[in-house]
Formats: structure tokens, sequence, C-alpha cells
């Protein structure tokens, strides 16, 4: 559900990572537009582009950001990762180089944020299915391993594309706000020993 009306109660910044020309562009523009095109041109750097959400009671604005994929920007990507709250990791089926890839935007991500955020994997141009290089079960066995659901989809099509975008914003909301109410306990146990220990003081 979205509405850029809403003046939001939590921001989300969510990045998409993988190799160059696994589709990422158009899987965001699919997402956003619902369109797709052939030939993007390959992003440059970052991008970013924005949606609206109610979760429970809460408004939520999420920042989904795009990132390139080719090595020579890969330190401005990397760069992004600080503060990120979600993760979107994106493969080719057709390209078994951009799947075994994944292994190192996971160490980037390990690296520069040094919380366990949460993520999802898609497997783009499931249109291009009988030029599959990576079975669905390995990349499920994949998922499983780094802890997130697997989704399997086409920019070109749409298939799934709305689903797991709309699920990464889902569970990042949530893992924010179990750490938010995490925080507020562990902020009300300093409070009570402190309360303590000067009571201690007093008696001493």
């Amino acid at each position: 559900m979205s509405d850029a009306s809403l003046q939001t109660d939590i921001t989300l910044k969510i990045i998409i990572l993988g190799s160059s020309e696994v589709g990422k562009t158009c899987i965001l523009n699919r997402y956003f537009k619902n369109e797709f095109k052939e030939n993007p041109l390959s992003t440059i750097g970052i991008d970013f582009q924005t949606k609206f959400f109610k979760f429970e009671d809460k408004k939520i604005k999420v920042n989904y950001t795009d990132t390139a994929g080719q090595e020579k920007f890969r330190a401005i990507s990397v760069n992004y990762l600080k503060g990120t709250n979600g993760v979107i990791l994106a493969f080719d089926i057709t390209n078994k180089e951009s799947f075994d890839l994944l292994e190192s935007w996971m160490n980037d991500l390990k690296e520069n944020n040094k919380i366990d955020i949460s993520k999802v994997l898609i497997g783009n141009k499931l249109d291009l299915g009988d030029k599959r290089e990576v079975d669905k079960e390995e990349a499920e066995k994949f998922a499983e391993k780094i802890g997130c659901k697997y989704f399997e989809g086409s920019a070109k099509t749409g298939e799934n594309i709305n689903e797991a975008l709309d699920e990464i914003a889902r569970i990042t909301y949530l893992y924010m706000k179990d750490q938010i109410e995490l925080d507020r306990s562990d902020s009300i146990v300093l409070r009570k020993d402190k309360k303590d220990n000067n009571n201690k003081k007093k008696f001493c």
C-alpha cells in the first residue's frame, strides 16, 4: 500500500546489489514504473527511487537505492552499504558467474554494515528459463545459507517482482521495529540499573 502524501514515522533504506547486467535497474523500473526497456543505460554510480507504505499503524518511507554493478564503480556502491536497513541481492539465472559473485557482495555487506540486516534474493530473467545456468535448488540453498527468501522472477514480464520488493520492505520494517523495541528495553534496563546504583550510594 503506498501513498506519497503520508507523513512518515520511519524512513528505511534498501539497496539492490549484483553484478553488471543482471537487470537491477530493470527490476526497479518494473516495480516503480511498470515498464521494461530491453537495453537500458547502465547505472552510473547510484540512483534512488522512493515508495511509501503503511504497515500496521505506521507510515513508512522506503528509499530503494540502485547501484552500478561494474567493478570500477564498486567502491561507490560499497560506500552506500553503511547504514542500509535492507538489501536485495540480484543475479541472472542465465549467467552462472553473476550467481557465484553473490558471495563477494555478501562479504562487502558484512564488512561495511556491522549488523545482520534483512535480505531477499532475486533470480532475474526467468523469461529466459530455457537458457538457465543456475538451478533453482542451488539458488534456494544459497538463500537458506544467508537467511532469506528466494524469488525467481522476470523484470521483462513482471513475474514476482512486486512480490519480492514488497516483501523486502515488509520484513525490513518488522526487523527495525524489533530493533527499536529491543533498544527501548535495553534503555529501560540501563535506567533501572543506574537508579539502583544511585540508591545503593545513598544507602552507603
